[in-house]
């Protein structure tokens, strides 16, 4: 006992995160990502094992319990290795290079940061004849090791750069078809186990379906949404709902939660119950922001923590049970990008349903997110955990982007639309690629090691932060922003199809691309109620995307002139749909009827 209590103190002093059980994983002389270790790794000659856990990870608890708590493995990687631990939330950058195979990943790498060899969880006897086998290697033929390393690199530097091309139509239809062929007509999903429920695919096919009724799309919706919100996945007694179902079926998940993937979902019910109007759409979404709101919110910032800890013996319990049970741990860590979604999410709730506390507590995290992490030269910063770090990301850039336009399309003032286009200008100044277009990864500081040297363009982030500049020159009529849009969607124009049904968040962008941009401006005072109807009016719409601008005819009554816009002192709505302005709108009850009617006659 004495021994576990001594281990466990040493845990909360180390500046990593192990499993919550006892272990003795912080025997190991763990080091943070940086320069200083591969110097290190020069200096004595060792390779570095670089460890990828996660907070909420099963596996990479066993292997802190396990592999890494066993007194040989300690001494062969203390003595063999420079060990580096990094968590993947906290670090994506080094994830997205690193990781090839889950969690947690293990890999071995030069002193250069270059890739050796790679693995994930595997029983301690095997680990040791693996590092044995690394170090031997290493130590021996260190110089054709790493002679192989840097070859590798060459070779991934003269591979020939991506031919843009300019995305067409026949996009949607490809990534349509790539769906369709992974659905599961058996339990809905998509693929088999394990089984994953790909948000972004699903809010692709609402888009597709808010253009049009299509049958089979509609089927294919409905019997993933009901399918997963009856399984495993899906916890009945705290709400929310588990990162993914090991079977089939959905019905043994996998048993941690995240912001992220709760955030998502929530929105795809939200959207699903303003597509069918089926009321348990909405009971599903309304329960997993009882989840946030209960588990996951810091009632002191407004703000998410990032997850919730893998627990099978704890949520095999009723409700009772669980009330006398300690809970998962929480990494309290405020992540920027996700707490981005989250307010995207929970003002997609509050379009949906009216409910104000959605905008409450979107604007509340967002506030906390523009306060503590972003900043007009750095841009936004990861994560917060007592301060900010990790700046440049552009997970975090287009996803606070992307949730400023929901703020302020949803009412919640001028000020978001300013942030928005502050957000958008730091994107093009600092990740835009000028020559090939789209949007890298991360800044990259001088003298970064290994994979981080190389910056990426990942196809999701850059969708997102397309479709959020195609809605920037909407509002507000700037055409650069969306030029910006056009340029990154057509760096990925002939490679979309290498991602599959991870394109779809590329599909919706594209989609929205060629869609007639349907842009509704209301005219009224911004606090009033009668505004406010009006704004949830336009977007309760059935139809694919809008763009809405709020303007305030006490400050803004020359603007209004010039456009020809008036105000007789009731709220009213001015459409243009593609360049035909339609008549105005003084009824809100009638404006989202309106609106699907005249889409429907633009239709493309």
């Amino acid at each position: 006992m004495l021994r576990l209590m001594a281990v466990r103190k040493k845990q909360t002093e180390a500046p990593f995160t192990f499993s919550p059980r006892p272990n003795r994983a912080a025997e190991i002389k763990w080091r943070p990502w940086g320069g200083a270790a591969l110097r290190l790794s020069r200096e004595q000659g060792k390779p570095v094992l670089l460890a990828i856990s996660a907070s909420w990870c099963h596996w990479c608890h066993v292997m802190d319990e396990i592999c890494f708590s066993d007194a040989g493995v300690i001494r062969l990687i203390n003595d063999k290795f420079i060990p580096v631990r990094v968590d993947s939330d906290r670090r994506p950058d080094i994830n997205s290079r690193y990781n090839l195979g889950g969690w947690p990943t293990l890999a071995f790498l030069t002193r250069d940061g270059e890739m050796i060899a790679n693995t994930t969880y595997i029983p301690t006897d095997q680990f040791s004849r693996l590092l044995g086998d690394i170090a031997d290697l290493y130590i021996s033929n260190w110089d054709k090791v790493e002679a192989a390393a840097l070859a590798i690199r060459q070779q991934r530097q003269d591979l020939p750069r991506l031919q843009p091309a300019k995305p067409g139509r026949a996009v949607m239809s490809d990534v349509l078809k790539v769906i369709s062929e992974s659905y599961d007509q058996e339990f809905g999903g998509f693929g088999w186990e394990p089984k994953f429920p790909y948000a972004p695919a699903l809010s692709f096919l609402q888009t597709t379906l808010a253009d049009g009724d299509i049958e089979t799309l509609d089927q294919m919706l409905r019997t993933t949404l009901d399918a997963m919100a009856a399984g495993g996945m899906y916890d009945r007694v705290e709400g929310g709902f588990f990162r993914y179902s090991t079977t089939r079926d959905w019905s043994i998940p996998h048993f941690e939660k995240l912001l992220e993937d709760n955030a998502a979902l929530m929105a795809v019910y939200a959207d699903a119950f303003l597509l069918t109007g089926d009321k348990g759409y909405e009971s599903v979404a309304s329960d997993v922001y009882r989840y946030l709101c209960t588990v996951l919110l810091d009632p002191q910032t407004g703000a998410f923590a990032g997850s919730q800890d893998s627990d099978e013996r704890y949520y095999s319990l009723g409700a009772g049970d669980r009330a006398e049970t300690e809970a998962p741990r929480l990494d309290r860590t405020v992540y920027a990008s996700q707490n981005a979604a989250t307010a995207s999410a929970l003002l997609r709730c509050f379009q949906a349903f009216g409910d104000p506390q959605f905008h409450g507590r979107a604007i509340a995290a967002l506030e906390f997110i523009w306060r503590r992490l972003w900043g007009d030269d750095v841009g936004p910063s990861h994560y917060h955990d007592g301060k900010p770090h990790l700046s440049g990301l552009l997970a975090d850039a287009s996803r606070l982007f992307t949730a400023c336009m929901d703020a302020y399309e949803s009412g919640a003032g001028e000020a978001w639309l300013e942030r928005a286009i502050s957000v958008a200008k730091w994107l093009l100044a600092n990740l835009e690629d000028k020559e090939s277009g789209g949007f890298f990864d991360c800044l990259t500081p001088l003298g970064s090691g290994g994979l981080l040297a190389e910056r990426d363009k990942p196809i999701m982030e850059n969708s997102v932060a397309a479709a959020s500049l195609i809605r920037l020159a909407q509002s507000t009529g700037q055409p650069h922003f969306g030029e910006a849009a056009r340029r990154a969607l057509t760096f990925f124009g002939d490679s979309y199809k290498q991602k599959g049904i991870m394109a779809a968040g590329y599909a919706a962008a594209v989609q929205r691309l060629f869609d007639p941009p349907v842009r509704v401006t209301i005219v009224g005072p911004a606090a009033a109620d009668a505004t406010g109807m009006m704004i949830g009016a336009a977007h309760r719409a059935r139809i694919p995307f809008r763009s809405i601008e709020i303007v305030d005819p006490e400050t803004h009554s020359e603007e209004l002139e010039a456009a020809g816009y008036g105000f007789r002192g009731q709220p009213v709505a001015y459409v243009c749909i593609g360049t035909s302005r339609q008549e105005p709108v003084i009824d809100p009850s009638i404006l989202s009827d309106r609106l699907e009617k005249r889409r429907r006659q633009f239709r493309v």
